[in-house]
């Protein structure tokens, strides 16, 4: 695994419970709003020399047995990450709950790791209405395997959630409603408003949305999902 960074404890994550973070190197995507390149573009990857060893997690994790609830994997994509299941399986032995964040472009990794029983919670990514895709995301669109992800991660029969980072200039009430409609059903899905920062594309025109734009598009979505929350 290339472990980028480790946050020792995190009570937002993972939903009720105390977790930790790992951050993974590499995406298979390429957001223009993405505010940390250096750990997506794959020349500047190679150029990085202090990866945490797999073994100083571990033993990290192995002194937090009876402070942590669980292990939050994160990335940028570490569905990218040819050990992941390996790494997971370890987490679970060691008896801590696993969540993954992804942003379901591989789903036939994650359907190993459901047949394992290897997550407990499962966070994907609805970035944007999917023929917007290329646009905002900067790589071709795999339709067939986002959908795929996200009908596993509804049947899955773990906790789940969806979530999207709204932008304006990018998202609208419009394009919304049918990006809504992708994950109607669902239980869970939270909105979160852009920040502005160190963006993949140096002159990105995205911009955060107010209070009441945000809550506008709770509503939009509330007859859609089970639960709708936004998350600050």
């Amino acid at each position: 695994m290339l472990i980028s960074w480790i946050q020792k404890t995190t009570l937002l994550d993972y939903p009720g419970k105390v977790s930790c973070i790992i951050f993974t190197a590499g995406c298979n995507l390429r957001c223009q709003y993405c505010h940390n390149s250096e750990f997506v573009l794959p020349e500047k990857i190679s150029k990085i020399r202090d990866f945490i060893p797999e073994e100083i997690f571990f033993n990290f994790l192995q002194s937090k047995i009876w402070v942590l609830d669980g292990v939050v994997i994160c990335g940028w994509e570490p569905t990218l990450q040819k050990d992941l299941v390996a790494f997971c399986r370890r987490v679970k032995q060691m008896g801590f709950l696993v969540k993954l964040d992804t942003n379901g472009q591989s789903p036939e990794i994650l359907e190993w790791l459901f047949q394992e029983k290897l997550l407990d919670y499962v966070a994907m990514d609805i970035k944007c209405n999917y023929q917007n895709w290329e646009d905002l995301l900067g790589v071709k669109y795999e339709k067939q395997k986002y959908f795929q992800s996200i009908e596993m991660i509804k049947k899955s029969g773990i906790d789940y959630e969806f979530r999207t980072t709204l932008i304006k200039n990018y998202h609208t009430v419009q394009n919304f409603l049918s990006l809504i409609e992708q994950i109607s059903g669902a239980k869970k899905y939270f909105l979160q408003n852009y920040e502005w920062g160190n963006t993949l594309q140096k002159d990105f025109a995205g911009a955060s949305f107010s209070s009441q734009e945000l809550l506008d598009f709770k509503n939009i979505a509330v007859p859609y999902v089970q639960q709708v929350s936004i998350r600050i």
